[in-house]
């Protein structure tokens, strides 16, 4: 089976955060249905009062024996870097299959002012980057359906591939989810009036087929159902965030002011999702 992403490996990020070592014991979960190592890396601000290598080691020992209290059979690497830890972050994405990150502790607002690892190495990271979160957060994959966002685009079309090939390595359902407003209609105005919405919604319908086609040809294993509804996108993705396992979206890589101040889905889904987050990169 070809794989979407061509990188080696599940990065965890640890951080001594509980958000981190939960992250941890999903990404191992994640590895163990790929076949993949886990890299447990914690990195070192230099300078920062307090930042020294037996804690350091101490938080990898943490989370290793946390990770080992899971899944069996997960080979497990770590290391300790030194720097900026979204540079190190996102030069690990370089050769990485995924980065694993706990989820946000900032507002919209904060990270848009201050900025946020877990922002920022999902707007710029060459590999899928996922934000654990949840309500609880889970432990480990499950059997819950993977939601995508799909909306006809090259980016959509980049979601849908790691969308198809985590749902078929974790034997897990897809969900396509594409939502429309009348606002995005060419005809919106007095002339939406007249408009037959049964109509447009068939021809939604229809890209959202023409969209997933090719990728379920490649999946066959994996049982796909269609969500097109009227709303923002955002919102549909949140709503089924709270049924999912996963919800897999694009990010346009820009900068994390540029990217609050839009409000885009990739943002707002970091921020409120009731399950993990991937978000993919057209790298």
């Amino acid at each position: 089976m070809s794989t979407a992403s061509n990188g080696r490996g599940i990065v965890a990020g640890i951080d001594g955060s509980a958000s981190a070592l939960g992250a941890a014991r999903w990404a191992a979960s994640v590895a163990q249905r790929f076949g993949e190592p886990l890299h447990l890396l914690h990195v070192q601000t230099n300078g920062r009062s307090g930042d020294r290598n037996g804690d350091a080691e101490g938080l990898l020992d943490a989370a290793e024996t946390a990770v080992r209290a899971g899944p069996s059979g997960v080979e497990i690497e770590r290391s300790i870097e030194h720097g900026d830890p979204q540079k190190v972050l996102v030069e690990k994405s370089g050769a990485a299959r995924m980065i694993v990150l706990g989820h946000l502790t900032t507002s919209e607002m904060q990270s848009m002012f201050r900025g946020s690892d877990v922002v920022y190495t999902s707007n710029h990271a060459k590999c899928p980057v996922v934000s654990w979160r949840g309500e609880p957060a889970p432990e480990a994959v499950n059997g819950r359906p993977v939601a995508v966002g799909v909306d006809g685009s090259e980016l959509s079309n980049k979601a849908i591939e790691h969308a198809f090939e985590f749902a078929s390595f974790v034997g897990a359902p897809l969900v396509a989810v594409h939502s429309w407003t009348e606002q995005s209609t060419l005809t919106y105005g007095e002339g939406s009036r007249f408009i037959e919405w049964d109509d447009h919604v068939k021809q939604q319908t229809a890209l959202v087929s023409e969209s997933l086609a090719g990728w379920q040809s490649r999946y066959p294993d994996v049982e796909v159902t269609h969500s097109v509804e009227r709303g923002k996108p955002e919102e549909a993705l949140l709503e089924h965030s709270s049924r999912a396992q996963l919800v897999v979206v694009g990010s346009h890589g820009r900068s994390p002011m540029t990217a609050a101040v839009l409000g885009s889905t990739s943002q707002s889904l970091l921020h409120h999702a009731l399950c993990p987050v991937l978000i993919a990169r057209a790298v």
